[in-house]
């Protein structure tokens, strides 16, 4: 019996196309409503990049393949969907931040203001309250944005006029959230080049750009604004790995009575009408929303699709820049600059060079050259023992620049050589972490691309900088009636929100009216 026999014999209220965390959470959202919902997916498992895997001989390691850490997952579909009931628990992150230097000291920075300015005070005396600043700085714009009753990230996006006004036209939030680079926002706070080597990653994250180029504050920015646990800008290991977010929704979704089926694939969308799966079946639905990229709904649209929307998503930027390294560890790899009560495995650990060193990276990946230079590391194992083996540990490795297309050979015949040179960067500071390693995963963005179904292997599903983000990202509204989006291309952007999904089914609530014509 294929999966879908029988579903195509009703109208649905909604079919959802895509089974990732966003798609899961509109869908839970519209069932508990009352809506009848179908969601389809095409892989064999939910959550798109938020999913989890055993890409290992030994089933014992459990790797989170795109989505490693939680910090930006809304509140209000937490509580609304009642997650916590569902499975889903989360293990804060601190220190939220260990850097290594090539001096042998590190530095550590914690989710306390008063411990950073002390730590920034030993090693660089006159940048402690420059660093204090630059830490308000972001705190300000996360208080001016994301409080009630004014919390941007829910409903549709305010225009740029708007977002100044809930600045209370500050012409340096301003600057940073629409102009600024990283690298300027640090040098003016910091003159220490060790903590502007640790700092300026932050402005990195999944970004095609440099630390020197323009917008690349307001990345930093969009990573500062979440709450997790009631801790502003706290980062957190989902117990189990990232899946169990996904997991947690689409057991929200199912006991309000909404189907998911894998296994699914869809071959077209007509608007407002049905989908039509690669094998054939019509399934007819009142309203459809597209969990999937920008530039894969469009190639699901035949010659649906109106001009200006068509153009939009040609004009999008969805190249991502990422090469992801999942790996088997036997141990926990020594750091040779962990001082007596460092912690760096309990910390998000950066890799890093100097600004201008990251800079030059970024513009050989431009060349089409791999120059994965700067990095962060993150050791789940190291706060839940659930995702190793006893005694063993897993490491996942997220390093900047890996273009998607190559100036010279292919993803297959460099992949390991590439991700030779991340391991390369690490063992500046980590000398034995070949040793450490059992087993490695590598995905370039093409394999994100072919494992996760993001077209470009962006996976944001297209830029954060300031000129794609906020009304200028896409609405959960398409121009096609019946037809609606809400995937990370939606507002307000990308990472593990779920808010886009919890928009999208508050629009089609809202336009179908109480009956869900």
């Amino acid at each position: 019996m294929a999966v879908t026999d029988g579903l195509g014999d009703t109208t649905w209220d909604t079919i959802v196309v895509g089974a990732g965390h966003n798609g899961l959470a509109a869908a839970a959202y519209l069932a508990r409503a009352g809506r009848t919902v179908l969601v389809l997916e095409a892989r064999d498992r939910i959550g798109g990049a938020c999913t989890l895997a055993h890409p290992f001989d030994d089933p014992g390691f459990v790797v989170s393949p795109c989505a490693y850490l939680v910090g930006l997952l809304h509140h209000r579909v937490i509580d609304e969907l009642d997650l916590r009931r569902h499975g889903y628990r989360v293990h804060l992150v601190d220190p939220h931040l260990w850097c290594p230097f090539d001096d042998g000291t590190a530095l550590s920075l914690w989710d306390d203001s008063e411990r950073n300015h002390g730590v920034v005070a030993a090693m660089s005396p006159g940048d402690a309250d420059g660093y204090t600043r630059y830490e308000q700085l972001f705190g300000r714009i996360r208080t001016a944005l994301r409080s009630e009753p004014h919390d941007t990230w829910v409903g549709d996006s305010p225009d740029r006029p708007a977002l100044e006004e809930l600045l209370h036209h500050d012409p340096e939030l301003i600057e940073v959230m629409f102009e600024e680079s990283i690298a300027s926002v640090i040098e003016r706070h910091v003159t220490d080049e060790r903590l502007r080597t640790a700092l300026h990653g932050q402005g990195l994250i999944g970004t095609w750009a440099g630390p020197r180029d323009p917008g690349t504050a307001a990345i930093h920015a969009m990573h500062s604004m979440g709450t997790i646990e009631g801790r502003p800008g706290a980062w957190g290991y989902v117990q189990g790995g990232m899946g169990k977010v996904s997991f947690a929704l689409a057991s929200a979704a199912e006991e309000a009575g909404a189907v998911i089926r894998c296994n699914a694939p869809v071959a077209e969308i007509v608007p407002g009408e049905a989908v039509i799966l690669e094998d054939g079946a019509r399934i007819p639905a009142r309203t459809i929303i597209s969990n999937a990229d920008p530039r894969t709904t469009l190639g699901l649209l035949s010659d649906a699709a109106p001009a200006a929307f068509v153009q939009k998503v040609r004009d999008w930027r969805m190249e991502g820049p990422v090469l992801k390294i999942n790996c088997a560890l036997s141990r926990l790899p020594a750091f040779t600059a962990a001082g007596p009560g460092d912690a760096p495995h309990r910390a998000m650990v950066t890799i890093a060079r100097s600004l201008d060193e990251t800079q030059a990276a970024y513009e050989r990946s431009r060349a089409g050259e791999p120059a994965p230079r700067w990095a962060e590391l993150y050791f789940h194992s190291a706060y839940d023992r659930s995702v190793a083996p006893e005694g063993k540990h897993v490491m996942s490795v997220f390093a900047e620049y890996a273009p998607y297309s190559l100036a010279a050979g292919s993803w297959d015949e460099r992949r390991d050589a590439v991700a030779d040179e991340a391991f390369a960067e690490i063992a500046r500071f980590a000398p034995d972490i070949i040793e450490c390693v059992i087993a490695r995963e590598v995905l370039a963005p093409p394999d994100i691309e072919r494992a996760v179904g993001l077209a470009g292997g962006h996976i944001f599903q297209g830029e954060c900088l300031p000129d794609q983000m906020w009304d200028r990202r896409f609405s959960p509204r398409t121009p096609m009636p019946g037809l609606y989006m809400c995937g990370a291309s939606t507002h307000p952007g990308g990472s593990v929100m779920a808010i886009n999904g919890r928009n999208c089914a508050m629009a089609v609530l809202a336009d179908t009216g109480p009956n869900g014509d």
